[in-house]
């Protein structure tokens, strides 16, 4: 059974203000026309391809750079039409521009007609549809040119801070029905802890016992409803699409130089679009510290990297902070170096 999870009066000395931000990338369709398809590449040069797709491609289409002419088609396959408008949908939902299909559609003609293939091709070319026939291809030419388009199609705007004074203790009562049974802890303004899984839970309980932690809560909690005060981070997908990052947990810390909010993703592994998340919350992070006049920052904890065995935050942030300070700093050439160790120092006190 499900619970009701909500705000607690007797626990509103746990409250936490959140900043809420307008998001700081639109669209901008008028650009897409500033799209010069000529420059883009082959289909068969992308990863987005399986290897074996890929020499298969450039085997049967890289060696002309004449015009094929049309061939017999075979009944089974998809019209000109069809196929066409069938990318040109996938790229409306990788680019989340689902409304554009005339701007979309002959960008995805001309590419197919002059690029993808590594020279002008026609659609009626039997061995032309019947590899836009396979859905692998049809997702690759999408994804793609949405890449292609997001330089073009998104404009970013400053961070502007539109509710300085939104609390968690204003989220609306909702139900809640995984990793039961809830969770209870002292230091959350909610009745329960959402948690979704026995490392977030793991995770809950650690923040509870930290000495320097004096509140904490789980942020999944104000997705629920539609009061427009909703705490999410705009960020641009792999895909080049305007997705919305939610993250995990907010924690204020009393440390020596003073509060310290800090806004936590846990994850049990990374995927594609968590770097992209990472520098949206940083670079969130920074403006709203610039902002409010409040500390903000943010830090990514890795089940593969978390031990609860830390008793403060400070000593589980900083062993994580330098670790990936060295593990990045290892990859450039040279040795570990007295300026090196000082910069990691630095980054930690920042």
């Amino acid at each position: 059974m499900p619970v009701i999870i909500q705000p607690c009066e007797d626990r509103i000395a746990y409250d936490i203000k959140v900043p809420i931000s307008k998001p700081s990338l639109e669209h901008v369709v008028r650009r897409l026309a500033d799209l010069d398809v000529s420059e883009l590449d082959a289909i068969y040069s992308q990863e987005l391809l399986n290897e074996a797709l890929r020499l298969e491609l450039r085997i049967k289409f890289a060696t002309t750079e004449t015009d094929i002419g049309p061939t017999a088609v075979v009944a089974q396959e998809l019209s000109h039409a069809e196929l066409v408008t069938g990318i040109t949908k996938l790229l409306g939902w990788y680019t989340g521009i689902t409304c554009q299909s005339s701007i979309f559609f002959p960008i995805v003609s001309e590419y197919i007609r002059y690029r993808c293939f590594g020279g002008v091709v026609s659609l009626g070319d039997h061995r032309v549809r019947q590899f836009l026939s396979q859905l692998e291809v049809r997702e690759a030419i999408a994804r793609y040119l949405s890449m292609a388009v997001s330089s073009l199609k998104i404009e970013r705007h400053q961070i502007e801070v539109v509710d300085s004074g939104y609390h968690l203790s204003a989220t609306k009562p909702f139900s809640w029905r995984h990793n039961l049974p809830p969770l209870q802890v002292a230091k959350t303004v909610f009745n329960f802890v959402a948690t979704c899984n026995s490392f977030e839970r793991e995770f809950a309980n650690f923040l509870d016992s930290c000495g320097d932690i004096t509140r904490f809560a789980a942020l999944g909690t104000t997705e629920q409803g539609s009061s427009g005060t909703i705490f999410r981070v705009d960020y641009v997908s792999p895909d080049g699409a305007i997705g919305f990052y939610c993250p995990a947990w907010i924690a204020v810390q009393e440390s020596d130089v003073g509060t310290v909010n800090w806004i936590i993703e846990t994850k049990g592994g990374t995927w594609a679009g968590t770097e992209e998340k990472d520098v949206a919350i940083q670079e969130w992070c920074t403006q709203v510290t610039r902002l409010t006049g409040d500390s903000w920052k943010c830090l990514r904890v890795n089940q593969s990297e978390f031990s609860s065995q830390h008793s403060t935050f400070r000593s589980l942030s900083v062993r994580l902070i330098a670790n990936r300070m060295f593990r990045r700093r290892a990859k450039q050439p040279g040795t570990v170096s007295l300026e090196m160790i000082r910069s990691i120092r630095e980054e930690i006190r920042r």
